[in-house]
């Protein structure tokens, strides 16, 4: 099995198909079996592109540090060392949810690397109440995961998220670590609705949002597609944060723009 070592944590990866490289990124609770092969993401793609999934830090079968400070920003730096490790300068990135908000440090972080970005299951805010509401929101899924069953898990956002954890084979406690990396590393950079805007305008590659029209995630669902210079939003309709990612309308919209970014004439 496949591995590479960053500053002593191991990640599990594996690489599909043939063509131009895609870095797929999970969201939280998710891998790459339940994410991507059991969603037929792999099987709709491997035809045109060499498909590079990762297990993230604290997932599946990669490393699961219970310390916060192994998260956040180093899980950025995983997706660029591991291009770094296949010898690749360049790439397309797919990240869902927790894994487009890694695509989204990336893009502001390393955006020459990237050929193209598809951000699904990810909503962004430029009001000071809601960017507080939603660090306030990170803190209860910390609890949440943190607590000793789901019975003791009241807010809303941290049982739902709870939930997801217990269906598959999580360490809970590097789930609450990896929340607690983020709201140090991701949420308290960029904090001002105007550090936030003036990082969207810089964003030069093209960039697709996907979300659901029953989205959980507070947020504006657009807002990235109306400040990214280059940018494009799909909606799928009935659809939410657990649903969409396996439904045929969302394969069709990505490979049809990685189709128009990678294969146009």
């Amino acid at each position: 099995m496949p591995y590479f070592n960053n500053d002593g944590i191991k990640i599990y990866y594996e690489i599909e198909g043939e063509g131009p490289p895609v870095v797929m990124l999970h969201g939280l609770t998710g891998n790459i079996e339940e994410s991507w092969k059991q969603t037929n993401w792999i099987e709709k793609l491997k035809d045109k592109y060499r498909l590079i999934l990762l297990d993230c830090r604290g997932h599946g079968k990669s490393d699961k540090p219970h310390d916060g400070s192994y998260y956040g920003q180093k899980m950025v730096d995983d997706v660029i060392k591991l291009l770094e490790h296949l010898s690749i300068d360049k790439a397309n990135i797919f990240g869902y949810s927790m894994g487009a908000n890694i695509t989204f440090q990336l893009l502001m972080t390393k955006p020459e690397i990237f050929i193209c970005a598809i951000l699904g299951g990810f909503v962004l805010t430029l009001n000071e109440k809601e960017i507080s509401k939603d660090i306030k929101r990170t803190k209860q899924m910390v609890e949440g995961f943190r607590a000793e069953n789901i019975d003791q898990v009241k807010k809303p956002i941290a049982r739902v998220f709870r939930k997801f954890a217990e269906l598959g084979d999580n360490d809970l406690l590097a789930l609450a670590a990896e929340r607690a990396g983020s709201l140090k590393d991701w949420f308290e950079i960029l904090a001002t609705p105007a550090q936030r805007r003036e990082a969207l305008k810089k964003i030069k590659a093209p960039v697709m949002t996907v979300v659901g029209s029953t989205e959980l995630l507070f947020g504006d669902k657009t807002l990235v597609a109306q400040v990214v210079p280059d940018a494009c939003h799909f909606q799928i309709q009935g659809k939410d944060h657990s649903t969409m990612i396996s439904d045929p309308k969302f394969h069709m919209v990505v490979k049809a723009f990685l189709d128009f970014v990678n294969h146009k004439k």
